[in-house]
């Protein structure tokens, strides 16, 4: 059963005064360079000209009486790109661009870049299932039903065996300082995280392609580096080789039972060979085949200039999407979430959640609406979804309309999954636990959401304001370097969208 709760609110004032002081003091401070010292030298070559693509038209997921259908079915999405880009664009922007240039943010991405404190997995299943219902901020007339999912943690004891295949751009547009500068030093990084259990080759591409290292050992670190500082950028960009030579070095070093992936880092710019969306997705889906993994990171990525192109290669190789913008995105990735990024815990995981049609009247999935599928897709293990990586969460939210007579039963949530070297999924089916009271984390994912309504422009927005979700996203950030910076986001928006700006935050003593 869900029991719906209201949380007390206790030292409101004082958390949001803590919270908003820290902004600036956590944000300001050089905290975020390296897994384990500090260096600052690479702010200086950051290049902040310029202004990030914008998206193109949100297709929005519609509201669906239970009557007419009360299953919804939907692949997780552990990509973080769109809210990178926009977090980039906002940062690069001027009041008059933004309201010349309206930008649209996908939603779940937003959720997904967080951490947050769900229950993590203590049974054989490598997952978790959390389900919480409560109040929903812009529209009174609905409650938010939020559906967490967890993947378990790996210790580096049970750590499996990994072959990595680096695939480096080294094209002339790779030249600037958000590319590949920035990509040699956030690899660093990712160094700092290999040992002898790991296979490290490196295969980079321009006009042609070159095998640089290959079956190196994860501890033969200045070898790497080596390697490493060895990228210089010139020439086009022969994106299909360099994906098919690197399948086959990662297929000469590959493990069975191990951690078989490629890395491939870029700007999305494939103009030599095949280069179309549908010719490269058929590509990555054909050698998934052989269990090979593919990890896309994006440098200098925009909606135009390969977004798009990106994350259908991660969706169908089996690997998650990121975009790294900065320094502090490339230790977030490859040094603090390196496990996450590497390690898969479960794959092709779909959703499905069924709704009580006695005591919900309709339900509007909120994001995700290129992860939809059909109810019928849920146990077809032809069908491909997400994977999970080791660590991550995934959050869902829902915004359901309830039946006067509504009972406690609202919907129940079932989970297909495939362990990472089998090919028939697993069912696990959540029976929703009791909880006492609505947590930080459910209050912050509500404010996440708010927000990108109001980006949007959603048709669903209703009463959502940015300075509503301002508030709330301050009020439980709990220290969150991430969530404080999201929070200085909205301080600098919430004017831009909001004609009207709401006082509340001024009345509690906080001087914006």
């Amino acid at each position: 059963m869900i029991l719906m709760s209201l949380k007390k609110k206790t030292n409101r004032n004082r958390r949001l005064f803590i919270n908003f002081i820290l902004i600036n003091a956590i944000l300001s401070t050089s905290f975020l360079f390296g897994c384990n010292n500090s260096d600052s030298s690479y702010l200086a070559m950051q290049d902040t000209n310029g202004i990030v693509g914008i998206e193109g038209a949100l297709i929005e997921n519609p509201i669906i009486k239970t009557a007419d259908e009360n299953t919804s079915t939907f692949s997780i999405d552990i990509d973080t790109a769109s809210y990178v880009n926009f977090r980039k664009y906002i940062s690069q922007m001027s009041l008059s661009q933004f309201q010349e240039n309206r930008y649209t943010i996908r939603t779940e991405e937003a959720l997904n870049y967080f951490e947050y404190n769900y229950q993590k997995p203590t049974g054989e299943d490598p997952i978790a299932v959390t389900t919480t219902v409560g109040d929903c901020s812009w529209n009174q007339e609905a409650r938010l039903a939020m559906i967490t999912l967890a993947g378990k943690e790996i210790v580096v004891s049970e750590q499996v065996d990994s072959n990595i295949v680096f695939l480096i751009d080294i094209s002339g547009s790779m030249a600037s300082e958000d590319k590949l500068p920035l990509l040699k030093e956030s690899l660093k990084m990712a160094v700092e995280n290999l040992n002898d259990k790991d296979t490290i080759s490196i295969v980079t591409y321009a006009s042609g392609v070159s095998t640089v290292l290959t079956g190196a050992k994860g501890n033969e670190r200045n070898d790497i580096i080596e390697a490493i500082e060895s990228f210089n950028a010139n020439g086009s960009t022969a994106g299909a080789d360099g994906l098919n030579t690197a399948y086959s070095v990662a297929q000469d070093y590959f493990i069975e039972g191990g951690n078989n992936r490629i890395i491939i880092a870029t700007d999305g710019d494939f103009n030599v060979g095949p280069s179309s969306i549908e010719e490269m997705k058929q590509l990555v889906t054909d050698k998934r085949k052989s269990g090979i993994y593919l990890t896309v990171l994006g440098f200098g990525v925009t909606y135009e200039s390969g977004d798009k192109r990106l994350e259908t290669l991660a969706d169908n190789g089996n690997g998650g999407f990121y975009v790294i913008d900065d320094i502090a995105e490339g230790k977030k990735v490859l040094c603090d979430q390196f496990a996450g990024s590497i390690y898969t815990i479960a794959k092709d995981v779909k959703l499905q959640v069924v709704f009580n049609v006695n005591a919900v009247e309709s339900y509007r999935l909120i994001g995700y609406e290129n992860r939809v599928l059909s109810n019928d897709d849920f146990s077809d293990d032809s069908v491909d979804a997400g994977d999970l990586g080791a660590s991550q969460t995934v959050t869902a939210l829902y915004e359901i309309v309830l039946k006067q007579e509504a009972v406690s039963d609202l919907f129940s949530v079932d989970v297909r999954y495939k362990l990472p070297d089998e090919n028939e999924s697993k069912l696990y089916q959540h029976s929703a636990q009791i909880s006492s009271e609505l947590t930080g984390d459910f209050y912050f994912a509500s404010a996440v959401a708010e927000a990108c309504l109001v980006i949007n422009n959603s048709k669903y927005k209703g009463n959502a304001t940015l300075m509503h979700a301002y508030t709330n996203a301050l009020e439980y950030a709990n220290n969150d370097s991430y969530r404080l910076e999201f929070v200085e986001i909205l301080n600098k928006i919430k004017d831009f969208v909001n004609t009207e700006v709401n006082s509340e935050v001024s009345s509690k003593g906080l001087n914006l």
